[in-house]
């Protein structure tokens, strides 16, 4: 049953806060949340047909901000199945819409004209026979199981802070609606609901804003390496047939990245006629200069993609932030009323590319915890606790325990971190007794502002319409939309604002967050006077500035609900 909580519950509230009481709340509608609430449900039935006479019946509901399921789901994906079997056995007869099988694996290095293949593909890169998949459309049909099983599914709710009492997570508050930009309230306004809940399971991707919340609030990161992030920005193309064989997926390393840069590209042809091509581009505070949108749109110059490409036209983009620390940099995933998942935790593989199953697997354990504490009837932290063993003897916990040193290999450029990583395929666990030394070092040396250093703003890139796009063409296609007379989501304090953004940032960066933005939220104004405009309605919701700016002076929030990107093809 998919619903919006802005219309048949909440339509007569105008003066008291409402209140919805649930057993179980998930906040965010990806792959996570969605694989916990269906197990959980599973789960429950099966116990339900074994014990009549003590039946269990929890309600749970799956608040999402997208404007339908699937909206805010992005991601380049080869998806290993594994998770999703144990799951729905019979997901290929449930009709789960998976592109081609990969058929040909293919790794090269980019110069600037020419393209080197890796005579061999090291066995974590292997992906024969996996299927090519669109996340936003995986989590469409996900949801509909999930409503099948009889789950409530709330789409258009932003979930902006979770409800903390007596020191525990009891719930989650959703976003005021008919707020004009002043802040004001409108004729149609709305208050947020209070959605109580005995557990909250948090899975609304990278660097969410309950999330976030939560580490700072139980420390929960305290004892963990510090996490990497990148950018990923992606389109997807019609070309013409015979250009590619269906299934083949390319990554690449190289151009248009210097070597001190992580990151990389791939091209997927999902079918004869359509292809996932994308980028991949390291972000932090101490590196602000990346542009992730102008190195894809580089990337699609390169004679070898280009040539795929030629004759065809862009269908989708959007962009994403993306969690690449690996097993060190995840914290604590339970504390007092709450369980962590998916990205939300940092379930993500770089070395293989591929996190969707990680996030199912950790969701899946999620709901036998909850179950537990259903059957128990105690939810207390103690027993929530269990998540995090049930975790760690996991094949999830297994596959990113022998990953755990491939990003921080390539800390001090690419070329060391080929080096490394080949002496990691070769003996596992080479670096580990590093890995220790490496989570100390990094939490004291790593600058909360970075260097100071001269940065003025580099030549226009100069895009042609046919194979490159500008950020706004690209917008366009990412069909982004927000309620224009709301207050900016993108809040920076107005001293701040006059200090950094106009001063110190300006001179020693050129204002980055006008380049790292794939979406040109962000532009610098030189007349009448220096103004940073902000246009917070071309928001991609993918956290990039959050995570780039070398001040910390950006504070993402949640839009009302409904608004952002429209992936159908993500």
């Amino acid at each position: 049953m998919r619903h919006s909580l802005t219309i048949e519950k909440r339509a007569a509230v105008k003066e008291k806060r409402e209140s919805l009481d649930f057993d179980i709340v998930f906040a965010g509608g990806g792959p996570a949340n969605l694989a916990s609430a269906i197990r959980l449900k599973q789960l429950i039935t099966r116990h339900n047909e074994q014990n009549p006479s003590k039946t269990l019946d929890p309600t749970i509901a799956v608040v999402d901000k997208g404007r339908h399921a699937g909206a805010h789901l992005l991601s380049g994906a080869v998806f290993d199945t594994k998770a999703l079997a144990e799951l729905l056995p019979d997901f290929v007869d449930r009709d789960c819409p998976l592109d081609a099988l990969v058929s040909r694996d293919k790794i090269l290095f980019l110069t600037a004209k020419k393209s080197f293949a890796v005579p061999t593909v090291p066995e974590p890169f292997r992906n024969s026979g996996y299927p090519l998949v669109s996340l936003s459309r995986l989590g469409y049909w996900m949801a509909g199981e999930a409503e099948n099983a009889g789950i409530e599914l709330f789409t258009n709710t932003t979930a902006i802070k979770p409800i903390i009492e007596n020191g525990s997570v009891c719930g989650l508050l959703t976003g005021d609606l008919g707020l004009d930009r002043f802040g004001n309230p409108k004729p149609d306004y709305l208050e947020g609901a209070e959605l109580r809940a005995k557990v909250t399971v948090i899975g609304e991707g990278v660097a969410g804003t309950l999330a976030t919340e939560l580490q700072n609030d139980f420390s929960l990161c305290a004892q963990s390496a510090p996490q990497h992030y990148e950018t990923g920005v992606k389109e997807v193309w019609k070309i013409a047939e015979g250009a590619i064989d269906a299934g083949e997926a390319w990554h690449t390393f190289g151009y248009p990245l210097p070597p001190e840069t992580y990151g990389g590209g791939w091209l997927y042809a999902l079918s004869p006629s359509e292809v996932s091509v994308g980028f991949v581009t390291a972000i932090c505070p101490q590196a602000p200069e990346a542009d992730p949108h102008k190195n894809l749109q580089l990337f699609k110059q390169h004679p070898s993609i280009a040539a795929i490409l030629k004759g065809g036209s862009m269908l989708e983009y959007g962009a994403k932030a993306i969690t690449s620390g690996g097993l060190d940099a995840i914290g604590r995933i339970s504390g007092p009323g709450f369980l962590v998942t998916g990205e939300s935790a940092g379930m993500l593989n770089m070395q293989r590319l591929k996190g969707i199953h990680l996030a199912m697997k950790s969701g899946m354990l999620a709901a036998e915890t909850i179950f537990e504490a259903l059957l128990r009837d105690d939810f207390s932290e103690r027993t929530l606790q269990d998540y995090e063993e049930r975790f760690r003897n996991s094949w999830a916990y297994d596959e990113l325990h022998a990953a755990r040193n491939f990003r921080q290999a390539f800390d001090k450029g690419l070329y060391q971190g080929l080096l490394q990583t080949g002496m990691q395929l070769k003996f596992p666990g080479l670096s580990l007794a590093s890995t220790f030394l490496r989570k100390k070092k990094d939490h004291a040396a790593r600058p909360h502002h970075a260097t100071k250093q001269k940065n003025d703003s580099p030549p226009q890139f100069m895009t042609d319409g046919e194979l490159t796009f500008s950020k706004e063409e690209c917008l366009f296609r990412s069909g982004t939309m927000h309620e224009e007379n709301q207050p900016c989501h993108l809040r920076i304090n107005p001293a701040e604002m006059a200090e950094i953004c106009l001063g110190r940032c300006r001179e020693e960066h050129g204002n980055p967050c006008t380049r790292f933005c794939p979406a040109n939220v962000y532009a610098f104004i030189k007349t009448p006077e220096p103004t940073l405009r902000i246009s917070p309605s071309n928001c991609l919701h993918c956290k990039t500035c959050t995570l780039a700016d070398p001040y910390g002076v950006i504070t993402w929030t949640p839009p009302e609900g409904g608004g952002g990107p429209d992936y159908k093809l993500g």
